[in-house]
């Protein structure tokens, strides 16, 4: 008998699981508090093109997929200049590069892209039926007929997925002219910088003597001491809280503590800014005592605190040279960090015990460790599966952890971490993921069967928790 392929009940394996969704999650609004989405492009509101255009300018995780396929390079990341950006291109190239992608689909059986990619075209598209190379010109001829149509630019994309918020990411010295015309001129959807000082962070980069110079220009602070360039931070901080923002971002991808005292730490500042190579410890010691500042200054302000931790960056150094970042040639880290982060949040919350944190790991091994710890902190959150564990199982495991190491009615939902105008169904994936894990419970008799209640959690959890714990 033929089974039916990613229908109504799709991913929900009992009668509870279909009611929780259906009757509870399915209809719920969205909030994406972290993704890479550009607010120019959201404002500029213009065609996303070709369906090649749509789903592959973007997204690494697709470029990742090919190029695991073996798919040439020139169909990935060959219609992108060395700065990242977008060549144009011929609708002949774009087909060749999107007729790749879907042999790659074909075979990616168990990868979460064959399930995303199925949602996008269902949700965004009508398009029921499994892509195939077969009905692959079929499919591009009806999805590009659509991309044509003003209900397709990027602002309607958004508005059809019904969502309400969402968070982009964003340099401190961002002047956020896209972010205030949105305010100013469209107020279907809230869209929000997010603070994201990486370079602040990174005394050892080769930028970092001139991005402190760049600061001082924008904020008018002259930044002598390591005390001034939390000052300096601060005014941005200020910046960006009347353009709405509420949440912070940080990258940490090494070691990110050492104890340090403030005469330490001061002259690490002194020799990053004369551009003097730093060692290890001096590196670590500065990030440990910059972050613990910053987050004492993000709970003055009532900012959320969001640390993604783990990820190995630009590893071809030739495809970083010739492509750019982002381009689907990082992985997932393997340094033990459970002290650091510990000693990083005591550092915070000691002070502060009003700050908000959002914890997210790129190795499962460190599952267990970041929930147990974020369990130690009022409002510190265990935050959703994050890049690599963005899959079903991923995701499963994710709340079990949650659920056995904290209270899962206090989870705060999902977000999609994406570049892609097409990336919103992933929201679903994670609720139908979520409804199943507690209907699986449910009729297993470990939780009573009691749908008010079990309706209002996911509910919650789908929206409400993260709005509230944000505040929106």
């Amino acid at each position: 008998m033929k089974k039916m392929f990613m229908n109504k009940d799709f991913l929900l394996r009992t009668d509870t699981a279909q009611e929780l969704y259906h009757t509870f999650a399915e209809e719920q609004p969205i909030f994406d508090f972290h993704n890479h989405l550009s607010a120019q492009e959201i404002y500029e509101n213009k065609s996303l093109g070709n369906l090649a255009n749509a789903w592959l300018d973007h997204d690494h995780y697709k470029w990742r997929a090919m190029r695991a396929a073996g798919v040439d390079e020139k169909l990935i990341t060959g219609h992108l200049n060395p700065d990242g950006s977008v060549k144009k291109t011929d609708d002949d190239f774009d087909y060749e590069r999107y007729l790749a992608f879907v042999k790659t689909l074909q075979g990616a059986i168990g990868n979460p892209l064959y399930h995303w990619s199925h949602l996008e075209l269902q949700r965004y598209f009508g398009v029921n039926e499994h892509l195939t190379e077969e009905n692959a010109r079929d499919v591009w001829l009806r999805c590009n007929a659509l991309l044509d149509m003003k209900e397709f630019y990027p602002r309607e994309l958004i508005k059809k997925m019904n969502v309400k918020c969402l968070c982009t990411t964003d340099d401190p010295l961002d002047s956020l002219e896209y972010h205030k015309k949105l305010a100013s001129e469209w107020k279907d959807v809230n869209v929000l910088p997010s603070f994201r000082p990486d370079v602040i962070l990174a005394p050892d980069s080769a930028v970092y003597k001139e991005y402190i110079q760049n600061l001082q220009t924008v904020t008018e602070q002259k930044i002598s001491t390591v005390s001034d360039l939390i000052k300096a931070v601060a005014v941005r901080l200020e910046y960006f809280k009347q353009a709405g923002s509420v949440v912070t971002d940080h990258s940490l991808e090494n070691d990110f503590y050492i104890p340090g005292t403030f005469d330490e730490v001061n002259f690490i500042f002194s020799k990053a800014c004369l551009g003097k190579k730093l060692t290890h410890d001096e590196i670590s010691k500065y990030k440990g005592y910059v972050l613990i500042e910053l987050g004492k200054l993000y709970a003055e302000k009532d900012f959320v605190m969001q640390i993604h931790i783990g990820a190995i960056r630009d590893n071809y150094s030739a495809l970083l040279a010739s492509c750019g970042k982002n381009i689907g040639e990082d992985s997932l880290h393997d340094f033990n960090y459970a002290y650091q982060i510990g000693a990083v949040l005591n550092g915070i919350y000691s002070s502060a015990p009003n700050a908000k944190t959002i914890l997210y790991n790129l190795n499962p091994k460190d599952n267990e460790a970041l929930a147990t710890m974020a369990a130690n902190f009022r409002n510190c959150q265990f935050g959703p599966a994050w890049w690599f564990n963005d899959h079903k199982d991923g995701i499963e495991e994710q709340i079990r952890v949650y659920s056995r190491t904290s209270v899962l009615s206090s989870y705060i939902g999902m977000l999609t971490d994406s570049r892609s105008f097409l990336s919103f169904p992933r929201h679903e994936y994670f609720r139908r993921i979520l409804c199943n894990y507690i209907g699986e419970l449910v009729e297993n008799g470990e939780y009573p069967d009691d749908e008010k209640l079990l309706g209002e959690i996911v509910k919650n959890i789908s929206y409400k928790n993260s709005i509230e714990f944000i505040k929106i």
